[in-house]
């Protein structure tokens, strides 16, 4: 993920998941499994109405939508994100590196499932994309490299909807402020001391 903070906004790049890629361990009710997202998964969902982009998956933090300030496409990595965010609580979050890492939300609509091993595979061929958020430190303990909860079933009979998240690696932060306002971090002077010695002492 990558963090270019500008003086009101800050625009967030990069991976909300990778396709044809296993999965760590994972756990729900039903036990543990890995899990590969199929090519073509996310390109089906987003062929499927417009998400809302959140804030650690709360529905009161809407932070952006598809066709406004948020850009969603599925590549042969996977899927790929742009978003340009002016809500106040995210920029703080940026200036302060609170920010780490992209989540996402979905039911699968469409999946196989295989064992090898005693562990059970799951291959996600078909989904409905529910949402997908930035989220902060409050919930990296839930997300240490890729991991899943389950939200609780509302009673409603529907699939309930599982969280995954990318690692946390590879997060990059740029100041496009700091540079506008000429605020440059000090140059490395090393290799001039001896000249500047020199001159001292004329």
């Amino acid at each position: 993920m990558k963090v270019n903070i500008r003086a009101d906004s800050v625009e967030i790049t990069g991976y909300v998941n990778a396709v044809a890629r296993e999965s760590r361990v994972l756990r729900d009710k039903d036990g543990y499994f890995t899990e590969t997202i199929k090519p073509g998964a996310f390109a089906r969902a987003l062929m499927r109405g417009k998400r809302k982009m959140l804030l650690n998956h709360d529905k009161e933090r809407v932070i952006g939508e598809e066709g406004e300030n948020l850009e969603l496409k599925e590549d042969a990595v996977g899927l790929y994100a742009r978003a340009v965010v002016t809500d106040p609580e995210v920029i703080d979050k940026a200036r302060n590196r609170e920010l780490r890492g992209w989540s996402f939300g979905f039911r699968p609509l469409k999946q196989s499932k295989s064992e090898s091993a005693g562990m059970e595979h799951r291959a996600i061929e078909d989904m409905e994309l529910t949402e997908v958020s930035i989220i902060d430190q409050r919930l990296l303990p839930c997300y240490s490299a890729t991991s899943v909860f389950t939200r609780a079933d509302d009673g409603s009979g529907s699939v309930p909807v599982e969280y995954r998240a990318m690692d946390f690696e590879s997060i990059e932060t740029t100041e496009e402020e700091k540079r506008a306002e000429g605020k440059h971090e000090a140059p490395d002077l090393s290799e001039y001391l001896g000249t500047i010695e020199r001159l001292k002492a004329q």
